[in-house]
């Protein structure tokens, strides 16, 4: 109704009166400068839950690489400074972001069913854990107990279906390897990432290494970490929107 509509002025003035809290906001939102981001990443606090992360990941890349039949082979490692608007944060709640991603190979010349039951005693990862599970399947996606059924029958659903390629899955994690009949497991290559800053370490002669290793052993085995844990812990580090007009 023409009675519910602002007049004029109204209008003017709620015009006006917005301007500062837009500029405001595109102020916290503009991408923050360089330095900005150096300094943040070097913070006490920031080392330390870097130092954690490494620990996490070296831990559970230890753990594969002891498992009795598995050889380790190469490492490679990103960490990497993410800015706000690249779909990782769509609520824009953060300024910065902190990953530690990691993809590391293995090799075995044991077959798979025998590899998966030693990584099961091994306690490698909760593997399966935190993913969505159709109760009228008789194990968890990504679980061992999963990727041994499809052994056991032959790749195979109850109704006689192909299945997918198993994997193993933890939060963040997986654990995939090459398969008969199957595209093998990416080999290495130099990742690129759309972030602010890039940090990558890894070993040029990495492909060549993993193409080695599978000529001498058979398998290859490909742990991938994401870096993320979901959206309740995006990264490792995490600076919230407005750090820096309360003069941080």
């Amino acid at each position: 109704m023409a009675g519910d509509r602002p007049s004029a002025t109204e209008f003017f003035l709620g015009t006006l009166l917005s301007v500062p809290g837009r500029i405001a906001d595109a102020t916290i939102r503009r991408p923050p400068p360089y330095r900005w981001v150096l300094s943040r990443t070097r913070t006490p606090r920031a080392r330390a839950a870097r130092a954690a992360e490494r620990a996490v990941v070296e831990g559970l890349i230890g753990r594969l690489g002891a498992v009795d039949g598995v050889v380790h082979v190469v490492t490679q490692l990103d960490d990497r400074r993410l800015g706000p608007g690249l779909g990782l944060d769509p609520g824009r709640r953060l300024e910065l972001v902190c990953q530690l991603a990691a993809t590391a190979y293995f090799a075995t010349a044991l077959e798979i069913p025998e590899l998966l039951r030693r990584i099961d005693a091994a306690g490698v990862a909760d593997w399966g854990s935190g993913l969505r599970h159709d109760p009228r399947q008789p194990h968890p996606p990504g679980s061992v107990a999963d990727a041994l059924a499809y052994y056991r029958h032959g790749g195979r659903h109850p109704d006689g279906s192909p299945r997918n390629t198993p994997a193993l899955y933890a939060l963040g994690t997986t654990l995939s390897w090459d398969e008969p009949g199957r595209p093998p497991v990416p080999e290495p290559n130099a990742t690129m990432f759309n972030s602010s800053i890039s940090q990558y370490t890894g070993d040029p002669a990495a492909p060549g290494l993993v193409a080695a290793a599978r000529a001498e052993h058979g398998v290859i085995l490909r742990l991938s970490r994401s870096g993320a844990g979901g959206p309740q812990r995006p990264g490792y580090f995490t600076v919230p929107r407005g750090w820096r007009r309360r003069g941080h």
